[in-house]
């Protein structure tokens, strides 16, 4: 027997808690436990607000139980910070288990050209210069559900990426890396400082097969690389102005493009300060929610 524990949030917030899910309920092959049922247009509350629902499974053991009290008492924790609803737990038979983590994936439309789809999934139909990315379900580091990674994906949708050389900071599970890839970049240098999200991203670089095109390197800036027509960045503003004090702006060529989201709108004004300190010029803003992306131009030195 298995228990299913799941918890119904704001979408903002669901990676926080399939944090909380992986540490607490960890996997021996180092995979993720958490499952996030992806917020689709029929999934809105009365008023319209999307709800995404993560889950996770545990063995009904004692062992399984203990994990439930602290997965509940983590919560619990959580929703000192952002309101986090009790979660709610179902016994499954180990037949019920093995089929139902997989019921609740569903592909995920990002922007307007790109598709995230589980890997087991037949494509939906596409239209023409549509791209779809394959991912296993339960991938740490980035699937597509948190907006900054919404907001990344519609900077690059905007980005004229045909043959360009593309730098990935940050890289987590490759999605934005493996996305530049598809429509169009001609090599792609993704790094991460965890192993574990340089491992997945490997996998799903090879699932994609983009193996020619994307590069994925554990570590942060990468060293004696030439400067990039484009280089992305989806992480926290403090750590995008540290990278910035260390020399992120290099990496952009003259005429290239600086692609930043993961910014609260709150720092969105020190972040735009910084990178206008430096001779970025600011060509393109996008949001949703409390969340910005932006778009800089390295302007040129004949210009």
């Amino acid at each position: 027997m298995w228990l299913e524990v799941s918890v119904t949030v704001d979408p903002e917030i669901a990676e926080a808690i399939s944090e909380v899910f992986n540490r607490l309920n960890p996997q021996p092959d180092g995979r993720s436990s958490a499952i996030v049922e992806v917020p689709g247009p029929d999934l809105g509350t009365p008023e319209g607000e999307a709800r995404a629902v993560v889950r996770t499974y545990l063995p009904d053991t004692p062992e399984g139980r203990a994990r439930l009290r602290r997965l509940e008492e983590a919560l619990g924790h959580l929703n000192m910070i952002r309101p986090v609803p009790e979660p709610t737990v179902r016994r499954l038979s180990t037949e019920d288990w093995s089929e139902a983590w997989k019921q609740h994936y569903t592909p995920l439309r990002l922007g307007e050209r790109t598709w995230v789809v589980p890997a087991w999934l037949p494509p939906p139909e596409t239209g023409e210069g549509e791209v779809l990315v394959f991912l296993e379900p339960g991938m740490a580091f980035g699937t597509g559900l948190h907006p900054s990674t919404r907001l990344a994906v519609r900077l690059l949708e905007q980005t004229p990426l045909e043959g360009a050389r593309v730098l990935d900071v940050g890289t987590g599970s490759g999605i934005l890396a493996i996305i530049a890839a598809l429509l169009g970049a001609a090599h792609v240098t993704a790094t991460d400082v965890d192993p574990l999200a340089v491992e997945a991203a490997r996998e799903n670089v090879q699932r994609n097969r983009v193996t020619e095109h994307v590069h994925v390197y554990e570590g942060s800036l990468p060293k004696g690389r030439p400067p990039f027509d484009v280089v992305v960045v989806n992480i926290l503003p403090h750590i995008i102005l540290d990278l910035l004090e260390r020399g992120l702006w290099d990496y952009v060529k003259p005429g290239g493009r600086l692609l930043l989201s993961g910014i609260i709108r709150e720092r969105e004004p020190e972040v735009t300060q910084a990178v206008r300190d430096r001779g970025g010029i600011l060509r393109q803003r996008v949001q949703e929610e409390d969340w910005v992306g932006l778009m800089f131009e390295k302007g040129r030195a004949d210009a």
